[in-house]
């Protein structure tokens, strides 16, 4: 009941400044465009009075929301408490610092609503940033993404982003994984598509990021491609990296006998004998830490009461739907009908 067509989330750290037109600027461009909404701003551990000025317009405006966190736990973690306290069929997010235009999220509404999208990327055509530390990193960092992961988001680090609310319920991130959004939900099987944005140069404050995100974007990319490809079915990656290891000591091992029969050269005079032990263990802890593995992927997916997949939709008339779980009533008949028969007999 009541519930808006879109939520706006705002991740807030230290843009006091920026905050008032920002929001002015959200009021005009979705009330023009007739689009009901609702702001939800993620205060993470700001410190220059932003959670306040937010507090105080959150009690004067029932369309607004501020979730405050305790401390800085990164634009990640405010991502994920945005998408968890959401109401709106849509979400769209974008930084507070006022370098993403908000004039363009009903363009992106229309491109994902129209193309039957599941989630729409903002691409920064003419950005509005130094080129040495950020400009640079983020090509780079684009390029390797795209690369690695296959994606076709060109510009992964535009925080101007809409979703269908169907497919960020079931996401969860950690670390640093917002800058990743794009390849989980394609991993996911997600209709992803880009749409050129307005950028603009920062006013008031200064930027959080710096040379050294770029660290944590490889770091974070090695989880992502682990991720992608092996989530469900880690013991390829340990079983194949095992195999490989082991076939390589039997190698070295043939070589040092072809040595000493042939050559005369002792086991001991030969290098190649201990690499080749060290091989074989290493494969042997790599084949039991993927067991391992498998057993906590079927644990992980048990535990969450969910598959390992997402259902879109399911099409088509059916007579009966399958049940995975009897319940008691169902256990009761199909132990004692007549018992159940008669008592029901007797109650009418």
């Amino acid at each position: 009941m009541n519930r808006p067509l879109l939520s706006v989330i705002l991740p807030v750290c230290n843009e006091r400044q920026n905050i008032p037109p920002l929001i002015d600027e959200i009021d005009a461009a979705l009330s023009a465009a007739g689009i009901s909404y609702e702001i939800v701003a993620i205060d993470d551990g700001s410190t220059d009075g932003s959670a306040e000025w937010l507090a105080d317009a959150a009690a004067e405006r029932a369309d607004l929301t501020l979730v405050e966190f305790r401390r800085n736990f990164g634009q990640s973690a405010a991502f994920d408490a945005g998408f968890r306290h959401a109401r709106g069929r849509y979400i769209a997010s974008l930084d507070a610092d006022g370098q993403n235009d908000p004039a363009d999220i009903p363009r992106m509404l229309e491109k994902l609503r129209s193309e039957n999208l599941e989630f729409v990327s903002g691409e920064r055509a003419k950005r509005k940033d130094g080129f040495v530390l950020r400009k640079l990193p983020s090509k780079i960092a684009n390029w390797m993404i795209r690369r690695i992961t296959g994606t076709k988001i060109r510009d992964l680090g535009c925080s101007l982003k809409l979703y269908d609310r169907a497919i960020v319920e079931h996401l969860h991130l950690y670390g640093e994984m917002h800058r990743f959004l794009a390849v989980l939900i394609e991993t996911g099987g997600g209709r992803t598509g880009q749409l050129p944005v307005n950028h603009r140069a920062r006013v008031h404050g200064q930027s959080k990021y710096g040379l050294t995100r770029t660290f944590k974007v490889l770091l974070d990319l090695a989880t992502v491609w682990f991720l992608r490809g092996f989530a469900t079915k880690p013991i390829y990656i340990f079983g194949g990296s095992a195999l490989a290891l082991f076939s390589g000591a039997v190698l070295c091992d043939l070589f040092v006998a072809y040595r000493r029969l042939v050559d005369g050269v002792y086991v001991h005079l030969q290098p190649l004998f201990i690499i080749s032990m060290v091989m074989a263990l290493a494969a042997l802890q790599l084949g039991l830490l993927g067991l391992l593995a498998e057993v906590a992927v079927r644990t992980y997916f048990e535990s969450r009461g969910r598959p390992p997949y997402d259902i879109r939709r399911v099409c088509g008339r059916r007579d009966e739907t399958p049940k995975l779980k009897l319940s008691l009533a169902d256990n009761l008949r199909a132990v004692s009908p007549s018992h159940l028969v008669s008592h029901e007999s007797r109650t009418v």
